[in-house]
C-alpha cells in the first residue's frame, strides 16, 4: 500500500513537472513569435519605404528629364556602391525586354504594377544561384516598365534564424520547466506524503499523530493547523467517549458480577427441584449477556486505543494453527468439520487483538454451521500482503446486509434465537482497520467467507 501511495506521489510530480514545462514552453514560444510577426513587420516596412523611395526617385528623373536620363540612372545606380547587390533594377520595354538594370528580362509572373516576389537566377564564380526578391512595378509613359526591387533574403534570415531560436528556448525551457516543477512539487507531494502517513497512523489507533508545521507561514502550514486542530478535537472526542465507556463498563461490571455471585448462591441454598429454579436460570442467562456486553465493549475499546507502536512481527499461520486446535472440539462436538490449510502469512500486529480476530470468526462460522456442514481457515501471502479466510457452509449473509452487519449491536433476523449481542463482526471489523488492513465479506456458495488482508511484516 505505502509502495502504491509513493509510486502515485511520483507519477503525479511528473505530471506537475510536465505541466509546468509545456507552459514554460507555450508561453517562450507565443513570446517570441510576438517578437518575430512584429521584427517582420518592421522590416517589411523599411524595405517596402526603400524601396518606395528609390522608385520615386526614379520617377521624378523620368518626368524631369526623360527616358534617357531615366535609362542612365538606372544604369548608374546598378554600377553605383550603394545598391551592396542588394537592390535590383529593370526598365523594360513593352515586351519585357531589357533597357537598363541588372535583371536580364522581366520576370514571368510579375504584374507590370504593385508589389511582388519573384525569384531569379544569378550566376557566380561559385556557379549558378537564386534569390528571391520583392519588387515594386510600375508603368512608364511610351509602354516601357520600370522594377525596382530588393533582396528577401533578410526576413528569410529572421524566419529561420526564428524557428532555430524557437527550437533551443524549447529544449531550455523545457529543461527549465522540469526542473522548476520538481523542485516547485515536492514540498507539495511531501507534504500530501506526510499527510497520508500521519493520517494513516492516526486511524490506526495513534491518536497523538500529528503533521508538523514548519516556520514558513504558507498555506501548508495553515492547513497542518487546521488538520491538527481536527486531530486534537477527534483525539478529546475519543478520549472522552472511551473513559467514558470504560467507566460506564468497570462500574457496571462490577455490581453485575456480585449479583450473579449472590444469584448463584441463593440457587444453591435453594436446592434442585426449587420452585425458583427456572427464574433464577432466567435471571442467569440475562446476567451472563450482560457481563457479556460489556465485555464485548470493553475489548473493542481496548482495541482502539492499540496504537501500532506496540505492534511485532508474527505469522498468521501460526496463530491459526493455535486456534484451529482450540476449536476443533467444538466443531467436532456439533458434527462441523474443520480443515486447515496454511502457508507463511508475516504480519506486524498485536498478538491479543489478532487471536480474538480469529476466535470470533471461526466462533462465528461454527456457530452458523449446521452439523454435516464444513468450516475452513487459510492463510498465506500475496505481494505486499498477509491474508486470512474463514469460509462456511452455513446460511451465509445477504449482499445488503454485510455491510450493516459490521455496525456494533447489529444482529440479523436469523441470528437472533443464538446467543449473542452483535458486537463479534464489529470488532472484527475494528482489529482489521486498527492494523491498517482490509476486511472483505462474500458469498462462499453457500455459506460465508470472510477475508481478511494485512499489510506484510
Amino acid at each position: 500500500m505505502a509502495g502504491t501511495r509513493r509510486q502515485r506521489l511520483r507519477l503525479m510530480a511528473a505530471r506537475e513537472a510536465l505541466w509546468i514545462a509545456l507552459i514554460a514552453v507555450a508561453t517562450t514560444a507565443i513570446a517570441l513569435g510576438v517578437v518575430y510577426f512584429q521584427t517582420v513587420r518592421v522590416v517589411e516596412a523599411q524595405m517596402r519605404a526603400v524601396v518606395d523611395g528609390e522608385l520615386q526617385t526614379l520617377l521624378e528623373v523620368d518626368r524631369n528629364d526623360g527616358h534617357d536620363a531615366l535609362r542612365q540612372t538606372v544604369t548608374d545606380a546598378v554600377d553605383s556602391d550603394k545598391s551592396g547587390n542588394d537592390f535590383f533594377y529593370l526598365l523594360a520595354a513593352g515586351d519585357g525586354s531589357r533597357l537598363a538594370g541588372n535583371l536580364t528580362r522581366w520576370p514571368v509572373d510579375v504584374p507590370p504594377a504593385g508589389w511582388s516576389r519573384f525569384t531569379v537566377r544569378l550566376t557566380s564564380l561559385q556557379g549558378p544561384y537564386t534569390r528571391q526578391i520583392d519588387a515594386l512595378a510600375v508603368r512608364l509613359s511610351g509602354g516601357n516598365k520600370l522594377l525596382v526591387g530588393h533582396l528577401a533574403e533578410g526576413r528569410l534570415r529572421i524566419r529561420d534564424r526564428f524557428l532555430t531560436a524557437v527550437g533551443v528556448a524549447a529544449v531550455l525551457s523545457t529543461l527549465f520547466g522540469l526542473l522548476f516543477g520538481y523542485w516547485r512539487t515536492r514540498r507539495a507531494l511531501a507534504f500530501i506524503a506526510a499527510m497520508n502517513d500521519t493520517g494513516d497512523r492516526f486511524l490506526a489507533g495513534s491518536l497523538k499523530e500529528r503533521l508538523p508545521v514548519t516556520r514558513h507561514g504558507d498555506e501548508y502550514d495553515r492547513l497542518s493547523e487546521t488538520v491538527n486542530a481536527a486531530f486534537d478535537a477527534t483525539q478529546n472526542m475519543v478520549e472522552s467517549l472511551r473513559a467514558v465507556t470504560d467507566g460506564m463498563a468497570h462500574d457496571l461490571k462490577t455490581p453485575l458480577t456480585r449479583i450473579q455471585a449472590r444469584l448463584e448462591l441463593a440457587q444453591m441454598r435453594a436446592g434442585e427441584g426449587s420452585a425458583f429454579d427456572e427464574l433464577f436460570q432466567e435471571t442467569d442467562k440475562d446476567l451472563r449477556a450482560l457481563l457479556g456486553l460489556i465485555d464485548g465493549m470493553l475489548r473493542l475499546a481496548r482495541a482502539e486505543a492499540t496504537s501500532v507502536q506496540s505492534f511485532v512481527a508474527l505469522d498468521l499461520a501460526t496463530l491459526a494453527r493455535d486456534m484451529a486446535e482450540l476449536y476443533a472440539p467444538v466443531a467436532e462436538d456439533k458434527g462441523v468439520l474443520l480443515t486447515l490449510a496454511t502457508d507463511a502469512a508475516p504480519v506486524r500486529g498485536s498478538s491479543p487483538l489478532l487471536t480474538q480476530l480469529v476466535a470470533n470468526l471461526l466462533d462465528n462460522a461454527i456457530k452458523y454451521t449446521p452439523a454435516g456442514g464444513r468450516v475452513r481457515l487459510a492463510t498465506g501471502s500475496e505481494g505486499d500482503q498477509g491474508w486470512l479466510t474463514v469460509a462456511d457452509t452455513g446460511p451465509g449473509i445477504a449482499p445488503e446486509d454485510r455491510a450493516r452487519v459490521l455496525t456494533r449491536f447489529v444482529r440479523l433476523d436469523a441470528s437472533r434465537q443464538s446467543p449473542g449481542v452483535g458486537l463479534g463482526l464489529s470488532l472484527v471489523d475494528t482489529i482489521v482497520r486498527v492494523h491498517g488492513g482490509r476486511l472483505t465479506l462474500a458469498d462462499n456458495a453457500p455459506g460465508l467467507r470472510v477475508d481478511v488482508r494485512m499489510p506484510r511484516g
